[in-house]
């Protein structure tokens, strides 16, 4: 199976590319905007550039993890609704039998109720750009018309963290640094990553 995974080189991404390295009979393909096997830069590209490297890579599966978590709403908006838009077009037209695993985000159910688990068929309610531009994402990998699933991912947690991350935050906390909001700082702490995603492998493969 060839299994071309986006945003490799991401907190998640990078994990979710040794999980594929790991399953007997995959072949990995990275994706990404610098030094990957193909190029692809999912805020930037046309679909029809997108949909030729698609084309080339010939992929069974595709695992989206690119994505922003910081930065202003017009880069938000770009990686995160833009993003799986486009990338739902090119694969409609290069590759429309691939199975799609899009990771979404818990900040696209918003902050909930206090002492209440958020279950999955919890209403969608974000409250920032972020959940905002998640949600959009979501909704167009849903509305595709492809053989797609979305892992909505809480706050996974493993060395490595960035530092913007709850997680990240707290271990530069617990260390006595001062927290960033700007991710450059490094989170430690021996957990290993905990989203779904991250800790199983791209779920929902076949």
């Amino acid at each position: 199976m060839r299994i071309l995974v986006l945003g490799g080189t991401g907190y998640l991404g990078r994990r979710v590319m040794e999980q594929v390295r790991a399953l007997p009979g995959a072949r990995l393909l990275a994706g990404g905007r610098t030094g990957a096997e193909y190029t692809v830069d999912l805020a930037a590209d046309r679909p029809e550039r997108l949909a030729k490297t698609l084309a080339a890579a010939a992929p069974d599966a595709v695992v989206n993890c690119a994505g922003a978590t910081g930065g202003d709403p017009v880069t938000l908006a770009e990686v995160n609704a833009r993003g799986p838009a486009v990338l739902c077009a090119a694969l409609r037209e290069a590759a429309p039998a691939a199975r799609l695993v899009h990771l979404g985000s818990a900040a696209e159910y918003g902050p909930g109720t206090p002492c209440a688990a958020v279950t999955e068929s919890a209403p969608a309610c974000p409250v920032t750009p972020y959940g905002a531009t998640k949600l959009a994402g979501t909704l167009a990998v849903t509305a595709a018309g492809l053989d797609a699933v979305v892992l909505r991912i809480g706050n996974p947690v493993g060395p490595g963290a960035p530092a913007a991350s709850l997680p990240g935050r707290m271990a530069a906390l617990l260390r006595g640094e001062p927290a960033r909001p700007d991710g450059r700082a490094a989170a430690g702490g021996r957990l290993r990553p905990r989203g779904r995603a991250a800790a199983r492998g791209p779920v929902g493969l076949p």
